[in-house]
């Protein structure tokens, strides 16, 4: 079968301490003299030796271990990590009505009480404000304001409510309900069902793709998988070919879905555009959890019935290693960066740690510092100093696998080293890359809907994995340096609003501009007679017409001008015969039609 994507080689470079060479490591040291040899008593102890990989293993891409295992609340269902500030993840606890908070840089948790009832499936907004919460016992969603873990909304749902996705606008929350065999659609901003659609028998996970274009459906009772246009909000095409699905993941592009077939312990990857299953990749036992990477090369699928984890190489679409972790793994989520997962053991109520070990993430990051780089490795405990080169950044958590640090300003590339009292580990380069420059955007309107396909041209972009539109993220296709496309993601209201694009170098600190307007609304025609040769002059009248690129009588291309957002000045073209012509206009939000609006005499 197909392979959905190639990935690039990676560059690792192992971290551990260095210790004075073995010539120089006598422990117990020794004194001679004329009169024979005794031992001295050691003075110290020395440091634990890391793990030092040699030359051959750096060529091998990592496989994630067991860092932690810390105890969550009752029966631990969904996972959710956070997108942008504080680095936490949260695990849905079903029996005890919670959800646990995770600390993931010093590894702590904590388990908030909480009015969930039987919360199955946790989700969180694009600005990291708001937890939605599926409460499977109560037929509820919890809106809960995350810093202060406060309910601040319930909303009436389907019947068993369980997994949970908030669109990548921030806009909409779609849950799964799974007695009722339907897709909520919950407005975030008036906390109401706007939507509700019949999808399969038993549907159990939902998945909003990045592009904003489509949500997926795994229906476990109808070994099916619905694909729902956010435009209509209806059903538009139905996968078949699975097995119980349970979880499912996608790639960052939205061209690749994961789906685990609980019962054939395997997993489908379905191309998004051709919607149709491309490779089968035997898991473990009873797969259901299963989450992309940040970089889209590898998936983890917690396997519920052997109490593993598969870890998916994307590029070749097999297992490139398996994971033994709690009893009964159940949900799994990926740090923002990509280098720590956390897999929920429901049968153990517990919450498993895993990490590449021997990395930084990101490897480069803006010439001002100040964004959080995450290093792992082994014996990084009681670290003194991170260092970029000779300057020393600002630690934030420090445990024996990971660190997070706050880079200092630099330019081009730093040796990366880490000091703990064992000593100063090996170097990892570290790149400051230099901030990108937005240059236009083609089109610079369009509608408040969103959806539609905008060019961003400017410079040193090859690295972007984010444009904002205003506080509204969407993800970026890198054509080149000089070029990105950009689905524009639904805006609230017509507007202004600031577009900015983040890279390896930061956020471009100057934002261009993006409008969005509402569709065209014609209403009149003015006059609405005329003779067949055509050749008079006419009016058009209606609202949001000042960006109008077409007008077309009866499909016919004609010559206009915008007079304002509401008069369009029309040549009437000649007609074949007497009769009535539909009048179109077309602008960059959209269409408008009156039929039967112009009648040739």
């Amino acid at each position: 079968m197909g392979s959905p994507s190639k990935a690039a080689p990676r560059n690792v470079f192992p971290l551990g301490v260095e210790y004075p060479d073995s010539a120089d490591e006598q422990s117990p040291a020794t004194s001679c003299s004329g009169n024979g040899c005794t031992m001295k008593a050691q003075e110290t102890t020395t440091p634990p030796r890391p793990s030092i990989h040699d030359a051959s293993a750096t060529l091998a891409a990592p496989s994630p271990q067991v860092i932690a295992t810390l105890p969550a609340g009752t029966k631990p269902l969904g996972v959710a990590t956070s997108p942008l500030g504080p680095p936490l993840a949260y695990a849905a606890s079903n029996a005890s009505g919670t959800v646990s908070i995770l600390d993931t840089g010093t590894l702590t948790i904590s388990t908030p009480a909480a009015p969930l009832i039987a919360p199955a499936g946790v989700a969180l907004t694009p600005d990291n404000v708001y937890l939605y919460v599926a409460n499977s016992g109560g037929n509820t969603v919890s809106v809960v304001q995350r810093n202060l873990f406060a309910v601040t909304n319930t909303i009436g749902v389907g019947k068993s409510p369980f997994g949970i996705q908030v669109s990548p606008d921030g806009l909409f929350a779609y849950v799964a309900n799974q007695n009722s065999n339907t897709l909520s659609v919950i407005s975030t901003v008036s906390r109401a069902v706007v939507a509700t659609i019949p999808v399969g028998i038993k549907p159990t996970w939902v998945v909003a793709a990045p592009n904003d274009l489509e949500v997926y459906v795994t229906n476990q009772g109808g070994n099916s998988l619905s694909v729902i246009s956010t435009v209509t909000n209806t059903v538009v095409a139905t996968i078949t070919g699975l097995s119980a699905p349970y979880g499912a993941a996608i790639t960052n592009d939205s061209r690749y879905l994961y789906v685990a077939n609980s019962t054939a312990n395997t997993i489908s990857v379905i191309d998004t555009v051709s919607r149709t299953i491309i490779a089968t990749i035997p898991v473990g036992t009873t797969p259901w959890g299963v989450t992309v990477t940040p970089d889209n090369r590898h998936v983890y699928v917690a396997n519920n019935g052997s109490d593993t984890v598969s870890y998916i190489d994307t590029a070749t679409n097999t297992v490139s290693s398996t994971v033994a972790v709690g009893h009964q793994p159940t949900g799994v989520g990926v740090a923002a960066s990509g280098l720590t997962a956390y897999v929920s053991n429901n049968g153990a109520n517990t919450v498993t740690i895993l990490a590449l070990i021997n990395m930084i993430s990101p490897p480069a990051g803006p010439e001002a510092g100040g964004n959080i780089v995450t290093v792992t490795g082994t014996n990084l405990a009681g670290a003194t100093a991170v260092k970029f080169g000779q300057v020393p950044g600002t630690i934030m958590a420090n445990t024996p696998n990971q660190i997070l640090v706050v880079p200092p300003p630099g330019v081009g590339v730093a040796q990366l080293t880490v000091t703990t009292p064992g000593g100063t580990s090996n170097p990892k380069p570290y790149v400051y890359a230099p901030g990108s420059e937005l240059d236009s955007l083609v089109p610079g309107t369009g509608p408040t809907a969103g959806r539609n396909i905008i060019s961003i041209k400017g410079n040193r972009l090859s690295t972007a994995t984010q444009v904002r539109f205003g506080s509204v993220p969407a993800v970026p296709t890198v054509l080149s340096d000089q070029l990105i496309t950009v689905t524009v993601p639904p805006a609230a209201t017509p507007g202004l609003v600031p577009v900015t694009v983040t890279t390896a170098g930061g956020i471009t600190p100057q934002p261009i501009t993006y409008a969005y307007i509402d569709p065209p609304l014609l209403s009149a025609v003015s006059p609405n007679t005329g003779p067949v040769p055509g050749g008079n002059v006419i009016n058009l009248y209606g609202l949001n017409l000042s960006t109008t690129s077409l007008v077309t009588f009866n499909d016919a291309p004609v010559q206009y001008s915008v007079q304002s957002d509401t008069v369009l000045t029309v040549v009437v073209p000649p007609s074949p015969a007497a009769g009535t012509v539909d009048i179109t206009v077309t602008t960059d939000s959209g269409t408008s039609t009156l039929t039967s609006a112009y009648i040739y005499v």
